[in-house]
This record gives structure tokens, sequence and C-alpha cells, in this order.
């Protein structure tokens, strides 16, 4: 046997390896609708940095592609989920990373005064 039918044994069951491990745990994910929303959530679950960022590029007017990304981020759900955490549950850690980083977060500064406020009865006794 020459080198080269071993070469191309070992790329051909590599592939097919590489196939059966993949199938498995593939998903496919089908808009709904033809909304530039539902394709959004389809590109967050399965497509590139490159793919999602085409998709929200139409979402609006707005030339800013920051803005875009922070109304995706913080507005756009994807089967009742934040499309962040849709796209952790599909698998896709590089697009919920950076989709996560134009999250604005929420910061809640309360008055403890207003809030814990109860009566106190006050007696002469001692």
């Amino acid at each position: 046997m020459n080198f080269y039918k071993v070469k191309l044994m070992v790329v051909v069951f590599s592939l097919t390896t590489a196939n059966v491990a993949t199938a498995g745990n593939s998903r496919t994910y089908v808009a709904n609708d033809d909304s530039i929303e539902s394709k959004i959530c389809v590109a967050a679950a399965t497509g590139s940095k490159l793919h999602l960022n085409s998709k929200v590029k139409d979402l609006s007017t707005t030339k800013l592609m920051t803005t875009k990304y922070q109304i995706v981020a913080n507005n756009l759900n994807c089967n009742g989920i934040n499309i962040v955490d849709f796209a952790e549950m599909a698998g896709n850690i590089q697009i919920a990373n950076k989709l996560k980083s134009y999250r604005i977060e929420n910061v809640e500064i309360r008055d403890i005064a207003a809030i814990y406020n109860g009566n106190v009865a006050i007696s002469d006794s001692y």
C-alpha cells in the first residue's frame, strides 16, 4: 500500500468520525416566519458571529451596530427565552458571550428606611 492511499484512508476515517460525533448532538433550528427577529434567533442558535452580524444589521434604521446589539440582547426573546439564554441553551457559547456583553445590567438602589418601616410603640414604663 502506498503512502497516498494510507493518507487518504486516514482523512476519510477522520471526517467520518467527526460527522458521526456531531450528528448526534446537532439540532435543526427553523424560523417559524420570515421576520428579522426569527432570523436573528436562528442565527444566534446556529450561526457564526459574522452570520449574526449580517442579520442584526437589518434590524433597524439606526446605523450604530452597538445600539442594534443592545436592542437585541436586552429586548429580543426567542421562544419566550431571552436571546442570550437561547444561544447558550443551543450551545452557541461564542454568540451568547458576544450578546451578553451588550446586556444592560439593572442596578436597583433601595432606600432601606423606606422599605423597612415598621410601627414602633413607645411606652412610659421601663
